[in-house]
């Protein structure tokens, strides 16, 4: 996983125990290529524990290290 280029971004909804993050994960492979996972996760807080999460991702395709996709 390369930290550098993975990113999140959280989002408040009007429930105050529910919550959206959108997470880019990045890794590189060992060939050189680039790989990025995109995911959704719904998080529902109950007692300030995890109650419930929804998981949704795409993987998105692969990018050679001179920038194209393979």
């Amino acid at each position: 996983m390369n930290l550098e280029r993975s990113a999140y971004v959280l989002h408040d909804t009007p429930d105050p125990d529910v919550f959206i993050a959108e997470i880019d994960v990045a890794f590189d492979e060992a060939d050189g290529r680039r790989t990025t996972m995109s995911l959704v996760q719904i998080f529902r807080l109950r007692d300030g524990q995890i109650a419930m999460l929804r998981d949704y991702f795409a993987e998105l395709p692969s990018i050679t290290s001179d920038g194209h996709s393979s």
